[in-house]
């Protein structure tokens, strides 16, 4: 299943990349995986990272998800994916408080995929920062202020993990303060 998935996400998602980069888009699921099995996630928890952002970014449906990988799986990649993107009307700031609030009373499953989600992209802010410091802020819809509100909220919402032996929680924690200052 686990290499199914890796196939599912490379197909769904080829010809993107990381947002201002020349970078494969599939290094970020497969990242979160890879982070989600050294921080020893069930398989289909990690699976489900792998899938995690097919439903938003793709034209993968949570229906295909669940035809494909089961119920379970679909809930876990349902769970990490925002609702309310595309919508017109709906703002960034919305999107991303609904993120926090909700990922405040998820499942473990969800926030584990959430904490790798989130660590995968901190990693990837962290060093494009040191290469090109705040020229990197404009790669992105929500400059740095928006950037540190969100992520300084959202590793909040996940503090439950660091009450458990989840090192991407702490490492989460250590890049957020690196690049925000706090």
């Amino acid at each position: 299943m686990l290499q199914y998935a890796i196939q599912v996400a490379l197909e769904a998602h080829k010809g993107q990349k990381r947002k201002g980069t020349s970078i494969p888009y599939i290094v970020h699921p497969i990242e979160v995986g890879i982070i989600l099995g050294q921080n020893g996630a069930e398989e289909e928890v990690t699976i489900a990272g792998i899938l995690h952002d097919t439903v938003e970014d793709t034209d993968l449906t949570l229906e295909d998800i669940e035809r494909m990988f089961g119920a379970k799986i679909r809930d876990y990649v349902e769970g990490v994916s925002e609702p309310q993107k595309g919508i017109p009307g709906v703002t960034w700031r919305d999107r991303k408080e609904h993120t926090i609030e909700y990922i405040k009373g998820a499942n473990l499953q969800v926030k584990l995929i959430s904490c790798a989600d989130k660590l995968s992209n901190m990693r990837s802010i962290y060093n494009d920062y040191i290469n090109i410091g705040d020229a990197l802020w404009d790669r992105f819809n929500a400059g740095y202020d928006e950037q540190k509100w969100y992520y300084i909220n959202l590793a909040k919402s996940l503090s439950s993990l660091g009450r458990s032996d989840y090192n991407m929680y702490f490492e989460l924690c250590d890049i957020i303060g690196k690049v925000f200052g706090v």
